[in-house]
């Protein structure tokens, strides 16, 4: 494995788990009509419902984590230098509790269920009231390394969004 990589990019694409969730609720469907109409309504109703579940679940499972040094783009939002702060790669304990802290904050979340690891982004742009990003990615320390720090960290930020400042006595 390369230890300082110029360019990670995943697609956030579900687990197994997760299709075969889908596929069993399209067999259910089908199972359900099948006692009250005909085979071919039941297989034509199973088979549009493992259609739909399965485009759908693409769909949500189809964005993008891309990172490149001074850069960083998830789904369609991106930060780039010098408002990219600084990039911590969370194991699934510290996601967990990242994720619970950002109920309170105006953090910018992209995560999904079935990825439980992430980088914490901090957005250095004093004038955007985000703090910070969580994005879900499956190698949180290669996304850490390739875009490394880029710019001065932000100041810690209240819940609103405001920045916290210290008085001076």
């Amino acid at each position: 494995m390369e230890t300082n990589p110029r360019r990670h990019s995943e697609r956030l694409v579900a687990s197994g788990l997760w299709w075969g969730m889908v596929v069993l609720t399209a067999v259910i469907v089908a199972w359900l009509l099948l006692v009250a109409t005909s085979p071919s309504v039941a297989a034509t109703v199973g088979l549009a419902t493992l259609v739909v579940l399965g485009a759908g679940l693409w769909h949500w499972g189809s964005l993008r984590v891309v990172a490149e040094p001074g850069r960083f783009r998830a789904g369609d939002a991106h930060l780039e230098a010098p408002h990219l702060g600084t990039v911590e790669a969370l194991d699934p304990a510290a996601w967990r509790a990242a994720l619970d802290r950002a109920g309170t904050d105006r953090a910018f979340l992209l995560t999904r269920p079935w990825i439980d690891r992430g980088v914490r982004v901090a957005v250095a742009d004093p004038d955007d009231p985000t703090p910070y990003w969580l994005v879900s990615t499956r190698r949180p320390a290669t996304v850490e390394r390739v875009v490394g720090h880029t710019g001065a960290a932000p100041d810690e930020r209240t819940t609103d969004g405001q920045e916290a400042r210290e008085e001076d006595d």
